[in-house]
């Protein structure tokens, strides 16, 4: 769209508002002579909460916002209407201070380099001038942009941030349901793909599906329109998602496990070679009467591959493993008999394995149909290849954890690749949807659990491996403050909840109060843009993606509108005497008109 030219002075007077009257660090009073709303010239009136004006400091005009606009006390008696009289009023209005514009260069840069004083004229800022003034700070000539949105419809105004502003220190996408929310990722993922991007959509709900420029369509569980069914094997994960998954209780269960991944790692490293002294039978390790000393030796040999944090074993064999660790202490140097006992404390757990192993819900990790996603994510993340891939979550079951743990599961499978340089030079991005379902959260007990902090640690160390991270959660208070903070654009949406209101404001210096009193008017597609490299808080219109995402909530008048109410059986009841008419007009029937009586019934005849 093009963008109108700068040429209208930042201090025109025919844009006069006012004058200061008292400043503060971060704000300024302000006459407004012209802001109150009269009859006959209210479409006239200057001032209005969430102008945009430029402060007159000489070498400089500090771009501000008016959040406040009012009359002193003793005049609010002058606003009412009388006859034969206009009203007299003086209101004031608070502006709060932005950014500056040097009037040498004409360029926006962050801060107040110099702070109003009282007498100094304020003028209007019309959203055309806003624009190019941010834009001029935002837009890299030379470089990649992305359209974000528009400033003001009516003057076509497009806000655009270099692809370095908007994910070179991660982005946030925040907002309450029916916001935007989403038509703000379709439209990134929809720039990302003409750029010639790279990128991962973690789609937990398949709303995405119909989003442009997906280049392939990945899918757990069951793959439809056009999807490739996927999944992630089981020996990619660490030993403490197992546990999560597993969920072993008391003293007995989380011991045994341990001790049966530890033996089916170390059959796996010796991959078949026999030792002298230890008991190996069908992938089992069989301790009951046994020495110590040959599996200990084993132990120290294979460490390096016993000691890694990854499932590298049978998952099959887990359950009969764990039987086999069930055996007494017995002699020095030797295991004793099988402990009846402990295999009874175990026994629930050996179920759950076993359940867990052969569900259809698990078989996202324990399963072998479709296609291995870790050999897929390997290959595009180390190749020159480009696109956006989408991977739905939509028919991941919620049972055990399923879901937020293998979102996990490959967050940190993901991190590790980048932690190996292999994107230094071919920048990721990663794009998670519902993002308060998959960072902060603990699951497990006290003996086994497992902290989802896969995309927390992208989010803090990724960007020096050239993974970034763009989080969009409508529950920001869910997301840890020391995440949060790590994100350095934010595209906020309206937030009707304080507690979110409130830790956006934490984690981010940019959005003092002031500022966040917009928040929960914005409407629809409506955003305020704040981050280190925008000069100040920008709201926006985002821009509408060419396929939107399938966020619609249910029909009810469509799908309830064509059911028809129960017809009742019973006859209506007669209305009340005093509801019928006084008098009763004499109604004539033809014999056609009389029904005929019923036939008798046979017990009647009877």
């Amino acid at each position: 769209m093009t963008q109108r030219t700068l040429v209208r002075s930042l201090t025109d007077p025919g844009f006069y508002v006012g004058t200061v009257t008292g400043a503060t660090a971060g704000s300024a009073v302000v006459n407004l002579p012209h802001a109150a709303a009269r009859t006959e010239r209210r479409g006239l009136s200057r001032g209005t909460v969430g102008d945009f004006v430029f402060v007159d400091c000489e070498d400089a005009r500090i771009l501000g916002r008016i959040v406040e606009v009012k009359v002193p006390d003793r005049e609010r008696l002058a606003l009412e209407p009388k006859i034969g009289s206009a009203p007299d009023s003086n209101p004031i209005g608070l502006i709060q201070l932005l950014a500056t514009v040097r009037v040498s260069t004409r360029k926006l840069r962050r801060g107040v380099a110099s702070f109003p004083k009282v007498g100094d004229a304020v003028f209007l800022a019309d959203p055309s001038t806003v624009s190019q003034l941010f834009r001029s700070a935002t837009h890299d000539d030379g470089g990649l942009n992305f359209i974000v949105g528009e400033l003001d419809t009516a003057f076509g105004s497009e806000i655009s941030l270099s692809a370095e502003k908007l994910f070179g220190r991660h982005c946030g996408v925040l907002g309450a349901t029916g916001g935007g929310k989403s038509w703000t990722v379709a439209s990134l993922i929809e720039q990302v793909a003409a750029a010639g991007g790279r990128a991962f959509l973690f789609d937990p709900t398949g709303e995405f599906g119909s989003v442009a420029g997906i280049k392939r369509h990945l899918a757990f569980g069951r793959a439809e329109n056009g999807e490739t069914l996927v999944y992630f094997p089981y020996t990619s994960m660490t030993e403490s998602d197992l546990f999560a998954l597993v969920n072993p209780s008391g003293q007995s269960q989380g011991p045994r496990l341990r001790d049966a991944v530890q033996s089916l790692k170390l059959v796996s490293a010796m991959r078949g070679q026999e030792r002298p002294g230890l008991l190996v039978d069908n992938g089992l390790i069989y301790k009951r009467g046994q020495p110590r000393k040959p599996f200990l030796d084993a132990l120290i040999e294979y460490g390096k591959e016993v000691n890694l944090s990854a499932c590298r074993f049978d998952i099959e064999k887990l359950s009969d493993q764990i039987a086999n660790e069930c055996v007494r202490t017995g002699a020095p140097g030797k295991w004793g008999g099988d402990d009846q006992q402990m295999l009874s404390y175990c026994e629930t757990m050996i179920a759950r394995i076993r359940t867990q192993t052969n569900s259809a819900e698990m078989q996202c990790l324990f399963g072998r149909e479709g296609e291995p996603l870790a050999k897929m994510l390997r290959e595009f993340v180390s190749s020159q290849e480009s696109g956006v891939i989408r991977i739905s979550f939509k028919h991941v079951s919620f049972e055990h954890n399923t879901r937020e743990l293998l979102m996990n599961i490959i967050g940190r499978y993901l991190l590790n690749c980048a932690r190996n340089r292999v994107m230094s030079d071919k920048p990721v991005l990663v794009f998670l949807d519902e993002a308060h379902q998959f960072i902060g959260r603990i699951i497990g007990d006290t003996y086994g659990n497992v902290s989802l902090d896969a995309f927390g640690l992208i989010a803090k160390e990724g960007r020096k491996y050239g993974l970034n991270v763009i989080l969009a959660t409508q529950r920001p208070r869910d997301i840890p403050a020391d995440v949060l903070s790590q994100l350095g654009t934010l595209i906020v949406h309206r937030l009707t909840n304080e507690g979110d209101r409130s830790i956006v404001e934490k984690a981010c210096g940019d959005l003092d109060r002031e500022a966040a009193r917009f928040i929960p008017t914005l409407g629809p597609g409506e955003a305020i843009i704040i981050g280190p490299d925008v000069p100040a808080p920008l709201p926006v219109k985002i821009r509408e993606p060419s396929k939107p995402p399938q966020s619609d909530g249910p029909r009810f008048a469509r799908h309830w509108g064509v059911l028809t109410p129960p017809q009742s059986s019973q006859p209506a009841p007669p209305p009340p005497a005093s509801h019928l008419p006084r008098e009763t007009p004499e109604i004539s029937f033809s014999p056609d008109d009389v029904p005929a009586p019923p036939p008798a019934s046979p017990e009647a005849s009877g």
